[in-house]
């Protein structure tokens, strides 16, 4: 049974699949291919059936007005808390940690009546662009097993991929949704920055304080787009806690009709190469709109910097993160921009912001908010922005360590260093705080490739109808070779 949420919903309400059965299929997937992919780490297949034989009875009883969810097997990034189901954001240190409360996305989903099977995969405290966990080891690429499934939400897109799940949650401060759902063929939505709660989320560790202020935004991650839709319709808007989250009501019920598009698409970023997978994923799109009649330009906005995003988000990040690191850690982390070349704009900037120079905090928060009105104005003229997520596809296995020198990306046969060569097209993005959809947009020599699809702040519900266009000309979601239905 491979389908949409939207269709499962519907077949369970019309009493064609049982809510068990539905469960029950995700539970065979994962029990024939997680051994090979390590998406999920942690299962709660006992009350995930246990719940299913409830809302069969339900449905028996002709129980009216079910929830938007019913019946809908997901899974959740391990960064957050579930109630009663270990949560670990792969740090060591919480390797029993079982929350006494769900965080608030998690609350909502269950609210609407999704079933949680269990927890995904994800690098130490989300802090990796590979999904390699101290705890549980690597997640491998559904589309070839000696490749990164991406992170910090590997996990998640790899389960999505997979069919172990119909929808997970994710969390992204420089490409964590985006990325993971390009490199594994899904589609990810990275809201509006403070569109929905981080309540729950690790990090910040439970029980300190929250340094992390800016840029860190969430999302889902699902086969289509309709399904990122019904995810966003969920868990967005405050919750009390999250005073960050500002009090916007949400309505995605009725949609706007059918329109022409006006899309702009960008492929140079200072320079940073792209492979010829990443190229001809974005070329094919282009064409693909050009000849569906809509409006197409190479365009981007006037006087966006890409080099001053890449500083300003560095020193943003860096003084953020660095607030919750112990000194003994971070210091020597500050110390080394002295020593990184030019070529390594990001790292250097990052080690910048550990040394919390207050005035240049300041400027890079000024630098965020010119970038901010740049794309904003940018894009009354222009329905999407569309761009690259990254500048090559999936990358081998490389394992992290303490005092392991970050691997190279190779774009084609160019050694990048490994942010630039990983979350150059992201962060920009993460910076401005914007809505951002990653699609996946075919197949290129055996691996998937994914664009990025930008809106305006705050228009989340327009951009994701202004993907669904997309979506149905580059016919998205394409199963992975090792896919396979088991019900």
């Amino acid at each position: 049974m491979c389908h949409s949420t939207k269709k499962l919903t519907q077949a369970i309400r019309d009493k064609k699949v049982t809510v068990l059965d539905t469960v029950q299929n995700c539970l065979d997937q994962i029990d024939l291919h997680n051994p090979a992919i390590n998406a999920i780490v942690t299962l709660d297949k006992k009350n995930a059936t246990n719940t299913a034989i409830e809302m069969d009875l339900r449905i028996a009883n002709q129980e009216k007005d079910l929830p938007e969810l019913f019946g809908v097997p997901i899974s959740i990034k391990d960064a957050f808390e579930t109630q009663g189901i270990k949560t670990t954001s792969s740090h060591p240190p919480l390797k029993n940690y079982v929350p006494t409360n769900d965080a608030t996305v998690v609350k909502r989903l269950k609210k609407a009546g999704a079933i949680v099977l269990g927890k995904t995969n994800l690098p130490q405290l989300a802090g990796d662009i590979q999904c390699w966990s101290p705890l549980f080891g690597h997640t491998n690429n559904p589309w070839n097993h000696k490749l990164t499934s991406g992170g910090s939400s590997g996990g998640s897109a790899a389960a999505v991929a997979m069919g172990f799940s119909f929808l997970d949650v994710g969390s992204d401060l420089a490409g964590s949704i985006r990325i993971p759902a390009a490199y594994c063929g899904v589609a990810g939505l990275k809201a509006t920055e403070n569109r929905i709660p981080r309540t729950g989320h690790i990090p910040h560790l439970p029980g300190t304080n929250r340094s992390v202020r800016h840029m860190l935004s969430f999302g889902a991650l699902a086969r289509c787009v309709d399904d990122l839709r019904l995810g966003l319709d969920v868990i967005a808007g405050p919750d009390g806690i999250d005073s960050e989250v500002p009090p916007i009501s949400i309505n995605m019920a009725h949609r706007k009709k059918r329109k022409k598009l006006h899309v702009a698409w960008w492929d140079d970023f200072d320079g940073v190469p792209t492979c010829h997978r990443t190229k001809a994923g974005l070329n094919a799109t282009v064409k693909q709109l050009t000849n569906a009649g809509i409006d197409v330009q190479r365009c981007f906005p006037e006087g966006f910097d890409f080099e001053a995003a890449w500083y300003a988000y560095g020193i943003i990040m860096g003084a953020e993160i660095g607030l919750g690191m112990p000194t003994i850690e971070r210091f020597p982390l500050s110390l080394i921009r002295g020593f990184l070349p030019k070529s390594q704009p990001l790292l250097r900037s990052v080690a910048m912001g550990m040394s919390f120079d207050l005035q240049r905090y300041n400027d890079a928060l000024n630098i965020r908010e010119r970038l901010i009105l740049q794309i904003e104005r940018f894009l009354e003229n222009w329905d999407v922005w569309i761009c690259p997520v990254t500048p090559s596809v999936a990358f081998p296995h490389r394992k992290p360590g303490k005092f392991r020198k970050p691997p190279k990306i190779m774009v084609d046969d160019y050694a990048m260093p490994y942010l630039e060569g990983t979350v150059s097209m992201t962060v920009p993005f993460s910076l401005t705080g914007s809505p951002v959809v990653s699609l996946p947009t075919g197949v290129f020599d055996g691996l998937p490739v994914g664009i990025q699809i930008v809106g305006k702040r705050w228009h989340d519900e327009k951009l994701l109808d202004d993907c669904e266009i997309i979506e149905s000309m580059t016919k998205g979601f394409k199963t992975p070779p090792s896919y396979s239905c088991s019900g």
